[in-house]
């Protein structure tokens, strides 16, 4: 178990756990190991690299690359996709293109690990490698779509507001996508399915969203697109960070109000047994044992979300672990969420907050306000976007609180 980071679970559900309304429709069958391996991160970083993104691979021996002649790449600039579209002219139509050629490389490379092209006839890898192509030229129809709904919102939204929102509707397609193609395509014993799903999931939602985090920083870095309200991000910091000033009783008491709220929404409902029973055992540890530091796991959350917020001031993007990586990306949804609202669901939290580490009056009724707040503005997500986001805080929670992990 990582206590380090099981608590920034805890943070991300006090802004999330409303979200978790939809079914588990998604089939996956498969044999085999899907665990995350780092020929996934190293594809990544090389397309990266490739790009001009500034990554490195870690030892991986150089690929040869021409975009040239890259069948994917060709499929994708030959989609026209910005093709007399205001919202993704000139230099930005070749962001665009690069950033769904890495999302395309970081999926192709997940499923070269769980296909074993080795035991392929030729003919049988030319027809795998042929749907694959078609499933892509599917997707990037649908990602013009996207794009043209997205000129015609630009007479009444900050364009800045909806290119991150075209970079969050891209990751989510090749994810959804990924997830429905492999169950599609994979077969494996029933009793093994339900695991093999969970992982698979897992193995999909962290490349997509480091793909993600790398290009919404890159879209800042390089072509000045940058975010302009985190307004969860700093709250998150202000809470946590008041925490130095703090003794340990203290940092156990706001872990017992947090405890107590989580039990009254309906989060361990959408839970899996092992992990539900993992995090009620961790939270109770550290509420109450005596060899488990709540403030020191409250002030290693505060580092990981300082991160995010020093990235956004300094328009660059830190290379981090995979639970990390799943934090930034649910703190930029968050964000993203509340960027264009006038409602501010933590001035009042904030008040009460204050108001306790000074004279420690309750705070389970604001925490659970803050909650039914939250609850109510993420309702009106689009249904892509809360998938997404009900992906990254479950597969968060499982490779943080599950014993296997």
């Amino acid at each position: 178990m990582s206590f380090i980071f099981v608590m920034d679970y805890i943070k991300i559900l006090l802004l999330v756990f409303a979200l978790i309304y939809l079914n588990d429709a998604v089939k996956v069958n498969m044999q085999g190991s899907v665990s995350f391996g780092k020929e996934v991160i190293d594809t990544i970083s090389h397309y990266m690299r490739r790009q001009g993104a500034g990554a490195t691979t870690s030892g991986r021996r150089s690929m040869p690359f021409s975009k040239e002649h890259d069948v994917l790449y060709i499929i994708i600039k030959s989609a026209y996709l910005c093709r007399d579209l205001r919202f993704c002219e000139g230099k930005l139509e070749q962001f665009l293109n690069e950033y769904i050629m890495v999302q395309t490389k970081s999926i192709e490379t997940i499923f070269e690990g769980i296909f074993n092209h080795k035991h392929m006839t030729h003919e049988q890898a030319r027809k795998e490698r042929l749907f694959f192509e078609e499933e892509l030229k599917k997707g990037l129809r649908e990602i013009r779509k996207l794009l043209k709904h997205m000129t015609m919102k630009m007479r009444s939204e900050s364009s800045t507001y909806l290119w991150i929102e075209v970079i969050k509707k891209i990751s989510v397609m090749f994810q959804t996508a990924a997830i429905l193609l492999a169950g599609e395509r994979l077969e494996g014993k029933p009793e093994e399915i339900d695991e093999v799903k969970k992982k698979l999931t897992q193995k999909l939602v962290i490349a997509t969203s480091i793909v993600e985090g790398k290009y919404e920083s890159k879209l800042c870095s390089q072509y000045h697109v940058c975010v302009k309200a985190f307004e969860v991000t700093k709250a998150l910091e202000t809470v946590l960070g008041s925490f130095k000033d703090m003794d340990e009783e203290s940092a156990k008491i706001f872990i017992r109000y947090v405890s107590e709220s989580l039990m009254e929404t309906k989060l361990y409902s959408h839970l899996a047994e092992v992990t539900s029973n993992e995090l009620q055992i961790i939270l109770n540890d550290m509420a109450y044992s005596d060899s488990v530091s709540a403030k020191e796991v409250l002030l290693s959350i505060h580092k990981a979300v300082e991160d995010r917020l020093n990235a956004l001031h300094k328009k660059t993007h830190m290379v981090n672990g995979r639970d990390v990586e799943l934090v930034h990306v649910i703190l930029s949804d968050m964000d993203h969420v509340y960027g264009k609202s006038s409602f501010d669901p933590f001035h009042e939290f904030m008040k009460s907050f204050f108001s306790w580490t000074r004279t420690r009056t309750r705070l389970g009724g604001p925490i659970r306000s803050l909650l039914k707040d939250l609850a109510d503005a993420l309702s009106y997500l689009p249904e892509d976007l809360s998938y997404k986001l009900i992906n990254e805080v479950r597969t968060f929670l499982e490779i943080t609180v599950d014993p296997e992990y």
